[in-house]
C-alpha cells in the first residue's frame, strides 16, 4: 500500500504537514522532508480540541518509512522487529502537541547484529512528534520531527511494560522544556517492579541535532510487589507503591525526582513495617549518564 506526500491539511480528512526536519530512523530509510500521514488515519472534527491522534500504524510510517498495512507491530529489513509503545497529547507554551513513542529491536540478520551499540536486550526508542494547527478554519497535525533514537531501555529485546493503572507525570521548566514521566511494569524473579520511564522534551531539539525533541533520562523504581514469589511462604509478602514528584536539584538545570512510598517493606522473615515518608527515594540527572540515577 502506498503513501502520498503533501504538505497541506485537506479538507474533510485529517492530512499531517511534515515541513520540519526529519532525524536518523537507526537502519530504516530516512524521512521525507515533506510527507503527510495515511489518509485513513482518521476524520478530521470539526473542534480543535476534539482532534484526535494519528493512529499507531501512521506513527510507525512516520518514524520507519515501512508500511505495515494496519499492524501496530511488523518486522523490517534485518530481522528487525518495530512496535508502537506510547501515545501522549499534552499542551506546553500554549501549544496542543501529541507524541507517538516505538521501538525497535535490534536486527537478527546482517551485520547490524554484530555492530549494535546497545545494551544486550535492549530496544531502541523511536518518535515522532506534531503540534495542532489551524489552516482555514480545519484543524490538523503538523509535524515538528521524527527521530529514531530518543534512547535505548527495556529487556529481552521489548521495550519497558506501559503500566496503565497508574497515570503519566508531567513537570514543565522554566526555561520551556518538559519532563515526562510514563509507568512501566517490570516482572523479574516473581517480583512485578513499579517504574517510571523519563523522557525529556526540548522543542529546539539539541545543538547539533536540532530534530532530537525528546531525549530518554533514564527509568527509576516506584514500587514492587512480590506476591507471586511469597506464594507457599518461601518468603515474605509486601507490597508497595510509588508517587512521582519534582523538587529543585542541588546542581544541574533537570530537577530531583522523589518517589513517595506506600505500603510495606521486608524487615526480617515473616515481617514486614509500613512505609513512610523517611523512605522516600531521590534521584538526580547524572551528568556523565545523562540518565536518573540515586545519589
Amino acid at each position: 500500500m502506498k503513501r502520498s506526500f503533501m504538505c497541506v491539511l485537506i479538507g474533510g480528512a485529517l492530512a499531517i504537514s511534515a515541513c520540519a526536519q526529519g532525524g536518523d530512523t537507526s537502519g530504516a530509510s530516512s524521512a521525507q522532508a515533506v510527507q503527510t500521514a495515511p489518509t485513513d488515519i482518521q476524520d478530521k472534527d470539526n473542534s480543535m480540541t476534539a482532534l484526535k491522534p494519528p493512529s499507531p500504524d501512521s506513527v510507525l510510517y512516520f518514524v520507519y518509512q515501512r508500511d505495515g498495512d494496519g499492524a501496530h507491530s511488523f518486522q523490517v529489513e534485518g530481522g528487525a522487529t518495530v512496535g508502537y509503545w506510547y501515545g501522549h497529547a499534552f499542551d506546553l507554551n500554549g501549544e496542543h502537541y501529541f507524541t507517538g513513542f516505538t521501538s525497535r529491536s535490534v536486527g537478527t540478520d546482517g551485520s547490524e547484529a554484530d555492530s549494535t551499540t546497545m545494551e544486550p536486550g535492549h530496544v531502541a526508542i523511536g518518535q515522532v512528534t506534531l503540534v495542532q494547527k489551524d489552516e482555514g478554519g480545519q484543524a490538523g497535525w503538523s509535524q515538528i520531527a521524527t527521530d529514531g533514537f530518543v534512547g535505548e531501555f527495556g529487556r529481552l529485546n521489548q521495550p519497558e511494560m506501559v503500566d496503565e493503572s497508574r497515570r503519566t507525570v508531567s513537570h514543565k521548566l522554566a526555561d520551556g522544556r518538559l519532563i515526562l514521566g510514563v509507568p512501566t511494569r517490570m516482572f523479574e524473579d516473581g517480583v512485578a517492579m513499579s517504574n517510571y520511564a523519563l523522557f525529556l522534551f526540548n522543542k529546539n531539539g539539541l545543538p547539533q541535532t536540532p530534530f532530537r525533541v525528546w531525549t530518554y533520562v533514564g527509568t527509576v523504581q516506584a514500587g514492587s510487589d512480590n506476591a507471586e514469589a511469597c506464594e507457599g511462604g518461601v518468603m515474605t509478602c509486601a507490597a508497595s507503591s510509588g508517587e512521582l514528584e519534582f523538587e529543585p536539584s542541588s546542581g544541574g538545570d533537570l530537577p530531583r525526582i522523589r518517589i513517595v512510598q506506600s505500603g510495606e517493606t521486608v524487615v526480617g522473615p515473616g515481617q514486614t513495617r509500613p512505609l513512610g515518608p523517611e523512605d522516600a527515594l531521590s534521584f538526580e540527572l547524572d551528568a556523565n549518564t545523562e540518565r536518573y540515577q540515586a545519589p
